[in-house]
């Protein structure tokens, strides 16, 4: 059965995602610790939260969702995942589901480097990668990415042209160094029910990146990029809830290298289900219907542009400083 009423965590631009779940029917609740959120403002409920690192953030969430009846709560952000995946139970025994894996993939979705250490440990291709201490006695030859070890969003990435190019003294101990992987980069869309089984995966190639999220995109259909994608969150322990794995793939060797694990809905998820990949839909039928298969059409292109959404503030109009 499909739920009707949902909670979407820290919303913030997610306007799309609101609108989705708006189109199945359902009611939705927003969250946010800013009270400029664009989703928040199209959503049904629009609540106020204090920041992530707040004691009181999930107490709060949960306040907030039992008041509204929420059945599912969608996190949205890198830094929020870790905060509900040790809390799910709370929120459980209240009857609401938060779509989050277990704490073990969202360290591995925010710490690279014990991504990157868990990848070769399995024997999943992914992309060479030192730790800044060991990359300034000696680097990756060639041209190389340094980027936070847990950073999203493109935040703090540098590409040089090879380790004379890098100065290592600018970077702090929590960076890490990568070889640069020449090839095509694809965002895959996964679904993941309560059983661990793997519903779709849905890739999409980045045509155009603004701010870290895709901006152009289209989804494409490549068995290499699908089976490993497959494989390696099926061996994740305790993957849930609908994430996204970036890969390189190289369309002349057809060969894939894992980039990164987001335990969490893809900025550019709203491609996917435009393509006829509702993956809400899916994990939502799979709790009664063993069967539930998703059919998505390859060569769907996403442009996007801008929008607003639009609400009247009566304390601007009496203080516009405020």
């Amino acid at each position: 059965m499909h739920p009707n009423n949902w909670l979407v965590s820290s919303g913030g631009r997610r306007g799309a995602l609101v609108e989705l779940l708006h189109d199945a029917g359902a009611r939705v609740v927003v969250t946010d610790a800013s009270a400029f959120s664009a989703a928040g403002r199209l959503a049904d409920e629009f609540e106020v939260v204090p920041r992530i690192d707040s004691a009181h953030f999930i107490q709060e969430t949960l306040r907030i969702g039992m008041k509204h009846g929420s059945e599912v709560i969608i996190p949205t952000i890198d830094p929020e995942i870790a905060v509900y995946s040790s809390s799910t139970e709370l929120f459980r025994r209240r009857g609401i589901d938060v779509w989050v894996s277990s704490p073990e993939v969202a360290e591995l979705g925010w710490d690279k480097w014990k991504m990157f250490q868990w990848m070769v440990s399995n024997g999943f291709p992914t992309i060479d990668t030192q730790e800044i201490i060991q990359a300034r006695r000696s680097s990756f030859d060639g041209k190389i990415v340094a980027k936070p070890r847990s950073g999203s969003s493109s935040v703090g990435v540098i590409l040089a042209k090879d380790s004379f190019d890098l100065d290592f003294d600018l970077l702090t101990n929590d960076y890490i160094i990568q070889r640069f992987a020449p090839g095509i980069e694809v965002t895959v869309d996964i679904a993941v029910d309560e059983r661990g089984r793997v519903l779709a995966t849905i890739p999409r190639r980045r045509l155009e990146v603004r701010a870290g999220e895709v901006s152009k995109g289209v989804t494409i259909h490549v068995p290499e990029i699908e089976s490993l994608v497959r494989d390696v969150v099926t061996a994740l322990p305790g993957a849930y809830g609908v994430l996204n794995v970036q890969v390189i793939f190289d369309p002349v060797s057809r060969s894939v290298q894992i980039l990164e694990i987001n335990p969490r809905f893809g900025g550019g998820y709203p491609l996917s289900h435009a393509s006829g990949g509702d993956l809400i839909g899916a994990m939502c039928r799979s709790r009664t219907d063993n069967t539930s298969s998703v059919e998505w059409r390859p060569g769907t292109v996403m442009l996007r542009y801008d929008d607003a959404a639009f609400y009247l503030d009566p304390q601007f109009a009496l203080n516009p400083w405020k």
